[in-house]
């Protein structure tokens, strides 16, 4: 079965076709402003620049669009494996060679896992189709051009924090409802919704076939409070049923739990329910090893004046530093094509500090460090005072 490390290993690979197209944007910009400043009142020619934006924005979208493409034509390709995985998984490959499915019940998967590709496609579409790519590359232009027009003798300062801000927020969807958020972080949740969707359905109609009549959850180390008590857990489909919408409920071996609003698989969820055999399946996690592994989450960490932190706060933490890392990178890019050296010390200082806070964590806490995951293609580092 396609693991959670596989799977957000091959969205960091699909992810990685919007990020440059990101980076991209950011540049164009920063050295239109750059470009700009150089000029004086008398030689501005906001026809031309308008010109050459609306050219860079032609220039950013299609490279966005065939950069889409390229991630439609990669995810169908991780779709098909998160259903093929499930006839090759341990759990479910002795029996099936036994009791192999009807062709139409194979069919009817292969449809599902096509439209849910295709709707996840679609999707990604139409992100790229609502992506914010003229309107902030015009209001940066426009605060440039107006700065100058004016005679303001301290171009980069004036100039610094529309730059800052191109460079964090990046590309942005917007959405009707006037929402933005970044592109790479939109189509990366859509992405991994429709992989999940695809390996929870195929498993359970597999599970349904074969007359299975429960389902185990997956485990792992330091999980969310909320779902940490069921993980690894064995529950008939009428209580799992129960615990999917909220309710209070029971596993086969009599524990109980409370309900709770996030139901499993969903909401940023890395858990999964693999159907279960009473009769004939053997549980993978025993009862000691799940708490020992709550005892571990919970055995307290201090970061500074942070006490009694549990290993998955610890983790939220460092991805969070993760992300942050990953804007400044992109500010401090965004800087550099600008020619403002100022920013570009003030995005390295914010880079180590929050380098330097990582360690820590990892340190305090023994998580191991992820620095793959702060990784910014045409970043360069430079030293700067503590």
């Amino acid at each position: 079965m396609l693991t959670q490390k596989e799977l957000e290993a091959a969205v960091r690979k699909m992810i990685a076709n919007l990020d440059e197209v990101n980076l991209y944007f950011i540049q164009k910009i920063a050295t239109q402003i750059k470009k700009i400043g150089e000029m004086n009142p008398t030689s501005i020619h906001r026809y031309t620049i308008m010109l050459e934006m609306g050219a860079d924005v032609a220039d950013i979208s299609g490279k966005l669009q065939a950069a889409t493409r390229l991630t439609q034509q990669q995810m169908a390709v991780v779709y098909n494996t998160a259903l093929q995985d499930n006839f090759t998984d341990p759990r479910f490959k002795a029996a099936l060679a036994a009791h192999p499915l009807p062709r139409e019940e194979n069919q009817r998967l292969i449809q599902y896992t096509r439209n849910i590709a295709a709707q996840t496609s679609g999707a990604l579409q139409n992100l790229s189709n609502t992506t914010a790519i003229s309107v902030p590359y015009q209001q940066a232009i426009d605060k440039a051009i107006l700065s100058v027009s004016t005679g303001m003798t301290d171009y980069k300062s004036a100039m610094r924090q529309t730059i800052k801000d191109i460079g964090w927020a990046g590309m942005q969807v917007q959405y009707a409802s006037g929402y933005h958020r970044r592109l790479d972080t939109a189509a990366r949740q859509n992405i991994i919704d429709g992989a999940c969707q695809i390996a929870q359905h195929s498993a359970d109609e597999i599970g349904k076939a074969l007359g299975y009549d429960a389902v185990e959850l997956s485990a792992h180390l330091n999980s969310a409070p909320d779902h940490e008590p069921v993980q690894g857990h064995v529950f008939l489909l009428a209580e799992y049923a129960k615990m999917q919408a909220g309710m209070a409920c029971v596993d086969v071996d009599g524990h109980h739990f409370a309900g709770f609003k996030r139901p499993i698989g969903e909401w940023n969820c890395g858990h999964f329910a693999a159907p279960f055999s009473t009769e004939y399946s053997v549980r993978k996690y025993s009862d000691h090893q799940l708490a020992a592994w709550i005892t571990s989450n919970h055995a307290g960490v201090t970061i500074g004046s942070k006490e009694g932190l549990t290993l998955y706060q610890c983790s939220q933490m460092m991805r969070k530093i993760e992300t942050d890392t990953r804007r400044w990178k992109d500010v401090a890019i965004a800087a550099r094509a600008a020619g403002d050296d100022d920013l570009r010390r003030e995005a390295q200082q914010h880079i180590n500090a929050l380098s330097a806070r990582y360690n820590l964590i990892a340190k305090q806490s023994g998580l191991s460090q992820r620095r793959d995951r702060m990784a910014v293609d045409g970043f360069k580092a430079i030293k700067v005072s503590a």
